[in-house]
């Protein structure tokens, strides 16, 4: 849920020429290899670290509890306008974990959407179908009469559709205005990584429309601005030219926090809005540029679920874009950032608005969650409490990793950073 905590106001989306609307409290709103060895070695022992445990208990919630029968077969009590979102989590989960629940009750989703949608698709739906092609027996192949790849084929069709309408892209793309510019950053980022995904024709232009709108992104005219900085970071990260020296508000037209700023000061943003170690809810992220509370009466500056989730994303994005970089701050965020999102989730699976656990849950902060959870690095436990291996054991066990389901991939354009790769190897050379 893009969280009442702050504005207490609906949201109505876009649909493409005044199609569907989603109004209401917008529910919910990765990417890196980086799982150390460590994590292997746990995996490979039978003991389960506390990510996986975390993944384990958020994907059984989420495939036990979806509707199976009836007009919403598919969706989740109460959270059928968000099924796009909660599809991306267990989708990410299958990926990780290879339990076939999870994958079926991702596609059992993915009919619900294909159902309900008639092919005007939200952001988090597009997304969702693009998740459910690269998790298929076909994740390449689009091409109609000759793929059996429902959810490739439905997505490619979707951005053809646009681009061939009256309006064409930028006129669907149009349609945002008058959303709030973190809300309308939020759904393009979907719809860049989506179209990507399927090599759509005006990939770019969907590109340019996400940067266009984070430019307006600030303090005093969006409801979320760090979730929306760190959506945009993730997909802008993962798609394209990444994040190189386009400059993100060439005219000058948009909020003066961008000013100046390129697409290579992004990650250095996003850093500078994770709470420090001396402060509350330290490895979480501030909702807001200026780490206040907006005025809002019991409202706090951050340890908000949601933001810290895309933060976190934004930050995954980086590094599986950059595999080279080694950027120990970098590192140290992702860690920190990891531990605090590992810690909030209760045994049962359920997540909550705060970190705390407290305030609202719903099913679809579980399958955000599931998006970061699934690509995170596992921090390194006490070296004193691991009993040592022999090298003979390590290199069997780093050989098996490179091809093993204990690398974490990351969804998106490329298959998955290789920093995991280049590092066991670097280890076994060693």
């Amino acid at each position: 849920m893009w969280e009442v905590r702050k504005t207490g106001g609906s949201y109505q989306r876009p649909a493409g020429g005044g199609g569907r609307t989603k109004i209401g409290n917008r529910y919910g709103a990765v990417f890196v290899v980086a799982s150390t060895l460590v994590a292997l070695l746990c995996q490979s022992r039978g003991v389960a670290s506390p990510v996986d445990e975390a993944i384990k208990a958020i994907a059984d919630r989420l495939a036990a509890e979806q509707v199976k029968v009836g007009f919403e077969q598919g969706s989740w009590p109460q959270e059928e306008l968000f099924t796009g979102q909660i599809i991306q989590g267990l989708a990410d989960a299958y990926e990780q974990t290879g339990v076939e629940d999870y994958l079926s009750s991702a596609e059992l989703a993915g009919y619900y959407v294909l159902r309900s949608a008639g092919y005007e698709f939200f952001g988090d739906e597009a997304l969702a179908l693009a998740r459910l092609s690269s998790v298929s027996d076909d994740p390449n192949d689009w091409v109609p009469g000759t793929s059996d790849n429902i959810w490739g084929l439905s997505l490619k069709m979707f951005y053809a559709n646009i681009k061939s309408s009256p309006l064409g892209t930028e006129g669907y793309i149009s349609y945002f205005a008058g959303v709030d510019s973190s809300l309308a950053v939020l759904s393009l980022a979907d719809y860049v990584v989506a179209a990507y995904s399927v090599d759509a024709e005006d990939k770019e232009i969907w590109r340019h429309a996400l940067v266009k709108w984070l430019s307006a992104v600030d303090d005093d005219a969006a409801s979320y601005p760090v979730m929306a900085l760190g959506a945009a970071t993730w997909a802008l990260a993962t798609t394209g030219p990444s994040l190189d020296e386009t400059v993100i508000d060439p005219f000058g037209q948009g909020a003066s926090y961008w000013k100046l700023k390129k697409l290579e000061d992004l990650p250095g943003l996003l850093l500078s809005h994770q709470v420090p170690a001396d402060q509350p809810d330290a490895g979480a992220f501030y909702w807001r540029f200026d780490h206040g509370n907006g005025g809002i009466e019991e409202t706090e500056p951050s340890g908000y679920t949601e933001d810290a989730i895309f933060a976190t994303l934004g930050l995954l994005g980086i590094d599986s874009a950059h595999p080279d970089a080694n950027d120990p701050n970098l590192t140290a965020a992702i860690f920190t950032a990891s531990d605090v999102l590992v810690g909030s989730v209760s045994s049962s699976g359920k997540v909550s608005e705060r970190l705390s656990q407290g305030g609202m849950r719903y099913y679809v902060y579980g399958a955000e969650m599931l998006r970061v959870l699934s690509q995170v690095p596992v921090p390194p436990p006490d070296p004193e409490a691991q009993e040592p291996l022999p090298s003979a054991d390590l290199a069997f066990l780093g050989s098996g990793w490179l091809e093993s389901r204990c690398v974490r991939s990351s969804f998106g354009i490329g298959q998955f950073s290789n920093k995991g790769r280049m590092r066991i190897q670097a280890l076994l050379a060693w």
